[in-house]
């Protein structure tokens, strides 16, 4: 275990993160292109702490939707056949250790503490110069370095790593991993992606590497057209869900999801997932065949299966539809795209098929009519309140939108006091939804999970 540079300088674990949000943060302030993040920055950043990312077999994962929970099933499946594996996603609800964990399980707080004091002791000696283009390091490649640092110290055996904005350009597409996993593809940051599918599956295509295996979810045509001549020119294995999965079947409830997954060689697993929603089944078989090419060919089938039905129950992740109360039901999703609501809504209303109620806020820069056009007609009484502060937000404008569509609209601005008034409404029974952002959620889970 590496030991140097241990010297905290920080009294706690906000201190510490503080620092690292101190740097230009394009999670609160959005580049302008993908032009501005620079590989070369990263790469040169990671030499400088001895290359921390080469020390473990990793599985690198991007696309629009579903990364955090293919990453947390596939994570899960991998600690249950014995790798300590660590996993980085983004982006955390409550805390920044949500990012950083061992397959979900945070590390004691002076595990972040001791690598973000290695990473100023070193990071203080540095010129802007001597990080390529000039320009400073972000907040969001710091945070993969401290992965890669934490990682490495806590001696795991395995990693699974989400990618944050792109794919080709991303902090995280300076490894080498042992396979890649795409989710699906959707038009989303079309201000530094592309404005179209093609062009924003190129970004996402981008972390194909040379004869390394990609597992994909089925695609739009325009999508798969792009990642399967990107894997041809790699000579990279491809193979989508369909190529691989024979059947899939979901039935969602309001403790989970159960899931039979069939695959072309005829094996099979029924397996029950903690995350509710039945669109997580695609995630959890994308998951779980990327597993599979992962274990050794020596592990029995048996083994196989019971690995992969542990792994996918253990497996939970904070804001995808996650119950965060009961009397009345409160579940939590980040979900902040029409098309991830829409989504989102079918598997709600699948399982709370009576009254409704929903607690709604969004940033300045998402498509919050689009949302609203989805969302409105499907409850009963719609809240909307105010994202927290660490991006604009403008919540008159949201309600406005909403009123459009939900007459019984009504703005709290507080996430406090729009919690009160739902629970109120729900008179102990109704269910509630919250989403539109992990900021909007994050507020709520707060006062839900407090200390969590």
């Amino acid at each position: 275990m590496n030991t140097m540079d241990r010297t905290t300088g920080f009294d706690n674990l906000t201190q510490a993160f503080t620092y690292l949000e101190g740097f230009t943060n394009f999670e609160k302030l959005p580049p302008r292109s993908v032009r501005e993040f620079k590989l070369q920055r990263m790469e040169n950043l990671l030499k400088r702490f001895g290359n921390p990312h080469q020390g473990i077999p990793l599985v690198h994962i991007a696309g629009s939707k579903g990364k955090g929970s293919t990453a947390s099933f596939l994570a899960s499946i991998l600690e249950e056949a014995g790798y300590k594996t660590g996993l980085y996603t983004s982006p955390h609800v409550s805390s920044y250790k949500e990012r950083i964990t061992r397959a979900g399980h945070q590390f004691d707080d002076q595990v972040y503490i001791s690598s973000i004091s290695r990473i100023r002791n070193i990071i203080s000696r540095l010129q802007k110069s001597d990080l390529e283009g000039n320009w400073e390091t972000t907040t969001f490649e710091l945070l993969t370095l401290l992965a890669f640092l934490i990682f490495q110290d806590q001696e795991m055996t395995f990693g699974v790593i989400e990618t944050g904005i792109g794919g080709r350009l991303d902090a995280t597409n300076v490894i080498l991993p042992t396979a890649a996993i795409l989710t699906p593809v959707e038009l989303e940051h079309m201000d530094i992606l592309g404005d179209t599918l093609e062009k924003i599956a190129t970004e996402k295509a981008g972390i194909i590497k040379e004869r390394v295996p990609v597992f994909s979810s089925n695609q739009n045509d325009p999508v798969l057209r792009v990642f399967r001549e990107s894997a041809a020119r790699r000579s990279a294995p491809f193979s989508t869900l369909t190529d691989q999965v024979e059947d899939l079947k979901a039935e969602g409830n309001s403790e989970g999801t159960d899931v039979s997954i069939t695959w072309n060689d005829g094996f099979r697993i029924d397996a029950r997932l903690s995350l509710l929603g039945d669109f997580q089944a695609e995630n959890a078989a994308l998951a779980a065949t990327c597993a599979r090419h992962l274990f050794s060919p020596g592990m029995n089938g048996k083994k196989t299966a019971s690995v992969i039905r542990k792994g996918l129950l253990k497996a939970t992740i904070p804001g995808r539809m996650e119950i965060a109360r009961q009397g009345p039901a409160v579940v939590l999703d980040g979900a902040h795209t029409p098309v991830s609501i829409r989504r989102l809504v079918r598997a709600f209303t699948d399982v709370f098929p009576g009254k409704r109620i929903l607690i709604f806020g969004s940033v300045i820069g998402k498509d919050a009519e689009g949302m609203a056009a989805v969302l409105g007609p499907r409850f009963d009484h719609v809240i909307i309140s105010t994202p927290g502060t660490f991006r604009k937000s403008d919540a008159e404008a949201v309600h406005r939108h909403f009123l459009g569509f939900n007459g019984t609209s009504e703005l709290v601005r507080a996430p406090e006091a729009a919690l009160q008034r739902a629970i109120t409404l729900s008179g102990g029974s109704i269910p509630i939804l919250v989403t539109g952002s992990f900021y909007m959620i994050g507020d709520i889970r707060k006062l839900l999970i407090p200390g969590d």
